[in-house]
């Protein structure tokens, strides 16, 4: 069996940082339907991209707006050097499969 690389574990526990932030911590309306699908951190942990559905409209906003503070629970909760840049890539429905 392969051992997982350490972007993939990495990526798994932005996952979960980032659901229980927005559960919990984020109190914008916008954000209440969100769910976070995948997230993919580039091999030298500076880069996240965050996948998400949502069924509000201007969710896009919200998460711009929230961004910073989303970014600085990321480096609170995690015990690495550099905290990974967010991006926020909206998928209709499940289809990820595109944008891989």
């Amino acid at each position: 069996m392969k051992p997982f690389k350490r972007s993939e574990r990495v990526a798994r526990e932005i996952m979960k940082i980032l659901q229980e932030a927005i559960l919990l911590e984020v109190k914008d309306p916008r954000l209440s339907r969100l769910t976070i699908v995948r997230v993919d951190v580039s091999g030298d942990l500076r880069f996240a991209k965050v996948y998400y559905e949502s069924s509000v409209e201007d969710v896009e906003k919200g998460l711009e707006s929230a961004k910073g503070f989303l970014r600085s629970v990321v480096a609170r909760e995690l015990n690495i050097r550099f905290t990974p840049e967010l991006e926020f890539i909206r998928v209709e429905n499940g289809w990820i499969s595109q944008y891989l």
